[in-house]
């Protein structure tokens, strides 16, 4: 096993919309599609599609979402073996608005299933053959169990803060938390919002010297339009930019990055750089279709770069 996550998934239920609403305004609806989703999920799926053996945990419930969300991932040939099915309990999911420019926002549900995952319901010696060890940190108790296990095992451990503080907050993890757990981290990647609020500055050499209190490891950013930059473990920067594009629609672009950047740097073993361009490119192909799970296979993204270049 290449590579095993632990964290969130989901239903996404996309809606095609003529223009975000304001504040009391409204909007209209111009199409409605099913699409399974959810951030750590698709990241294992964009691995998987990409030629890595991937397996996942998480708890979802025997409702037509859960189905939908085991299914999917067999159809993608993840290992479903230690999801756990709950009875009479509701799967994760959300709603996501997007424009005719590819902005959106979204509105979660977490159901009762996703966050009752417990430690004691964990296959550690499942998560510690795999090289890689995944998370988004949900449900937190679960995570960092196995972020000390695959730590302990001597496997490399990835967390992915994909939602804003105020997020994660909502759901019981508070910025003490997040430090805390960052001793077991090999490779921190969080989300711009996330990044600035949990070190106070949209600076990103003192993101950096705020983060190196508590992590050692490699430090990854996503900045959106503006591209990526990474610190290695000596705090040498590395940039690169965006790829010009015509944007469909960005849900799921920062999965396709990091799943794309674990497939090339940690399991491919290219540089930094490298591995940094061809997540990049991975998370704009993603751009050009809609929804989370338009994500390249290997001959999909390396013509794509061929063909942006």
């Amino acid at each position: 096993m290449n590579v095993v996550g632990l964290g969130t998934y989901a239903m996404d239920v996309l809606k095609k919309v003529n223009a975000l609403p304001k504040e009391d305004d409204f909007c209209i609806i111009e199409g409605t599609t099913y699409v399974p989703g959810g951030s750590g999920t698709n990241v294992i799926v964009q691995l998987a599609r990409l030629g890595a053996q991937c397996g996942y945990i998480c708890k979802v419930g025997d409702d037509e979402i859960g189905k939908g969300i085991l299914n999917s991932l067999v159809e993608e040939k993840i290992d479903v073996s230690k999801i756990l099915v709950d009875p009479g309990k509701i799967s994760l999911h959300t709603e996501i608005v997007i424009d005719r420019e590819g902005s959106k926002f979204i509105m979660l549900n977490m159901g009762d299933a996703a966050l009752s995952l417990n430690p004691d319901e964990i296959d550690f010696t499942y998560l510690t053959q795999a090289e890689v060890f995944y998370t988004d940190l949900f449900p937190k108790e679960a995570a960092i169990e196995g972020m000390k296990a695959a730590k302990k095992a001597g496997k490399t451990t990835v967390f992915n803060m994909q939602t804003g503080l105020e997020t994660m907050e909502s759901l019981g993890i508070t910025k003490e938390d997040i430090f805390k757990v960052l001793q077991y981290v090999d490779v921190f990647a969080p989300c711009r919002s996330g990044l600035y609020a949990i070190t106070d500055t949209t600076d990103l050499i003192e993101c950096r010297e705020v983060l190196r209190n508590y992590c050692n490891g490699l430090l990854l950013f996503t900045l959106g339009k503006k591209g990526a930059v990474a610190f290695d473990e000596n705090d040498t920067i590395y940039q690169v930019n965006s790829m010009d594009i015509n944007a469909v629609d960005t849900t799921g672009a920062g999965d396709s990055f990091i799943g794309g950047f674990i497939y090339s740097y940690l399991l491919q073993k290219e540089s930094l750089n490298t591995a940094l361009e061809f997540a990049t490119a991975c998370a704009a192909y993603t751009c050009t279709g809609l929804g989370a799970r338009y994500s390249p296979t290997l001959e999909q993204v390396k013509a794509f770069i061929k063909e942006h270049r």
